[in-house]
């Protein structure tokens, strides 16, 4: 099995540290675990110039498709688990990862990584963990991964050799806490990988799932991709136990979608 990072620092530090901690917690299960850091930074990654036709047509068509973004992203489809790794950058992600996303932006209209566990790794100097950790996991649900957990740290709080920013300095519980938090997602992960089994659709995913499907009103590369997986009448992206309740909620939303996108293909 295999585990690949995919970093968005454009330094080995404080997040490629936590990346790593996962990474040997992940290697008390299984020592024959591949554990493969990519560091975006030290990737040819160009700029999306947002001319739409990955949408439209197909992203074999994209003018920036000379760099490695595919090759990056055969990756992630091998591997058998993810982690999503970004320090916090003006309360943002890094320019690196967020290019990095602009680029595979297509993927929250034809969901390639559906079902791949993840992790989501934030690691900061004081705020905005949580700012980053909404965006990724907006991002990361969208692509319809299996969100298996995050981490957020506070660097100076828990790496004792840190030099103290501002109101924050090494403090034992935050460590304790934070490498409890590890353990935990480790073995969560690990268990995830390789299983034929899939999480069980929240509401949330139900209503995400409905919402991204009214792509194939406006794309033909979309309804052609959704067909071909089965998934315009489906009820989620794969079979999965899902009660009654929810599936009531999902018909309605998908005649909801299926009213409006009419409404829009036919230029009304």
């Amino acid at each position: 099995m295999n585990v690949l990072v995919v970093s968005g620092s454009p330094r080995k530090k404080d997040s490629y540290l936590i990346c790593m901690e996962i990474g040997n917690e992940l290697k008390k299960y299984d020592s024959a675990i591949d554990f493969e850091y990519l560091q975006l930074s030290e990737s040819h990654i160009e700029e999306c110039k947002g001319c739409g036709i990955c949408f439209q047509k197909s992203e074999l068509l994209c003018p920036c498709r000379k760099d490695e973004v595919e090759k990056i992203k055969e990756k992630m489809k091998e591997a058998d688990a993810i982690i999503f790794s970004s320090p916090v950058y003006a309360y943002q992600v890094t320019g690196q990862i967020k290019t990095f996303i602009d680029r595979l932006s297509y993927l929250f209209h034809r969901q390639e990584l559906c079902g791949k566990p993840v992790i989501i790794v934030v690691t900061t100097d004081g705020g905005g963990s949580k700012q980053v950790y909404k965006y990724l996991k907006m991002t990361v649900s969208g692509w319809a991964m299996d969100l298996v957990g995050d981490v957020q740290i506070i660097s100076p709080a828990y790496f004792e050799y840190r030099e103290p920013k501002g109101v924050f300095k090494f403090n034992k519980r935050t460590y304790v806490k934070g490498q409890l938090r590890i353990k935990t997602l480790a073995k969560k992960l690990y268990e995830k990988m390789g299983q034929s089994n899939k999480i069980v659709p929240t509401y949330y995913d139900i209503f995400l799932f409905n919402c991204l499907r009214s792509k194939i009103y406006t794309s033909d590369a979309d309804r052609d991709y959704w067909r071909d997986k089965g998934w315009i009448d489906a009820s989620y992206f794969f079979d999965a136990d899902i009660n009654l309740v929810k599936r009531v909620f999902g018909k309605i939303m998908k005649m909801l979608i299926d009213f409006l996108g009419k409404k829009i293909s036919s230029g009304i």
